[in-house]
This record gives C-alpha cells, structure tokens and sequence, in this order.
C-alpha cells in the first residue's frame, strides 16, 4: 500500500512539473496566481544556436549563430531580424491569441504579461498611431513599470522552421520552429530568480513566415503552457 502512495506520489508531482516540453526545475510559480499582478518578457537570443533536427531531436546540421545564419540567409533577413524579434516578444502580450489560448487568456484570474520596457518605450516615441492602437486592441498594454515579475527566456537552440515544407499542411510535421533554452521567473525589485524552467524542443506549427513560426512556438507552446505547469 505504501509502495502505491509512492508511486502516485511521484505520478502527481511528475505531471505538476511537465507540460508541452516544459519542465520546472526549481522553485515556484505560485506567485503567478496572484491577480492584479503584472509581468514581462524579455527574450536572450544571444547565445542561441540555429540548427536542424532531425529524428529523435537529434542535430542534423548546425548554422552557427543567429547573425552567422541570418548572413548566409541574406541581406532581407539580416534587415528583418531585429522586427521579427520585436514582434515575437510583443506577442507574448497578447490577450489573446488566434486558434489557441495564450498564457494571459489561461492565466486571466492572476499575473498577466504586459509589453516590455523597450517596446513600452519605442511605440510611446512612435508617430505611428495606427500600430499604437493595434497593440493596446490586443496586448494587455500597461506600463512595465507597474510590472513585479519578468520572465526571461534565453533560448540556447532553434530550429528557424522551413517554409516551404508547410505548403504541404500546417501542422506539427511541417516546418514549424524549435527551441530549446530556459526560461527564468524573476521578481524584478529583488533580483531574485523564483523559478527555473527548460524548455525542451518546444515545437510550433509550420507557417510560410519565419516570424509566424517563431511567434507560435514562443507564444502558443512555450509560455502558453505555463499556466500548466502551476
């Protein structure tokens, strides 16, 4: 009998510290139950590698690092990177998002993500009225400075996905973008890391856009699953 409590013991913490790819390594998330509470993300591509994986998550070929790629990939994609980054860390803000529910739509009974410090400042100083307003329709748009939390993601592997292979579907088997990294959940007055969480080959779904790609998994699979985690 006891042999059994053990074991549905470990079965309960197993499924509380797993989901979508992530896994809690350390600490706690019970501070994002709290509502009223804000939290933004920042996103480390600096040690990132691009890479393509194969079968059984293994590494079939590797690019170097995201400048190193984006260089061989051409002079677009080396203008493009810094709005595709943008865009994607903008993304982890959205109330909601199309096709599945994002962490602020699973999570909306505690901390919601608001927009960073960096893009809270670069559309304040943006004559762009238009894209202003696009962003508080969808984002939970408060100033990051009311924020307690941030959530930092440093991504160490990504696979940017193939376009062309999602003219044969959209789905989990065609192109979509891979990460691997870690993701730290901080109290920003302290300094103090709260929790840890890997991120494990966390796939999205294949787009014929690299920044829709990478949207999907950062957005839908990676902090969208989360709120699962707690």
């Amino acid at each position: 009998m006891k042999k059994i409590s053990f074991l549905a013991c470990l079965l309960s913490i197993s499924m509380f510290c797993f989901a979508d790819g992530l896994q809690l390594k350390s600490g706690s998330l019970d501070v994002l139950t709290k509502a009223g509470e804000y939290a933004y993300v920042e996103i480390d591509w600096s040690q990132a590698q691009v890479v393509e994986f194969g079968r059984g998550d293994k590494v079939e070929k590797t690019f170097g690092s995201i400048d190193a790629y984006n260089k061989k990939q051409g002079s677009d994609w080396v203008k493009d990177w810094p709005e595709v980054k943008r865009r994607v860390v903008n993304s982890t803000a959205w109330e909601k998002y199309p096709g599945r529910k994002c962490f602020n739509k699973k999570n909306k009974d505690g901390v919601q993500i608001t927009v960073n410090p960096q893009i809270w400042q670069a559309y304040n100083a943006s004559r762009d009225e238009d894209e202003k307003e696009d962003m508080k329709d969808h984002c939970v748009w408060v100033n990051p400075s009311k924020a307690k939390y941030k959530f930092v993601l440093t991504v160490t592997q990504v696979d940017m996905g193939n376009g062309a292979a999602s003219a044969f579907g959209m789905g989990k088997s065609t192109g979509g973008a891979i990460i691997c990294g870690t993701i730290k959940l901080i109290e920003i007055k302290t300094g103090k890391t709260l929790a840890t969480i890997a991120v494990d080959h966390c796939k999205g779904l294949g787009n014929y856009s690299q920044r829709v790609r990478l949207n999907d998994v950062v957005v839908g699979e990676i902090f969208g699953a989360i709120p699962s985690l707690m």
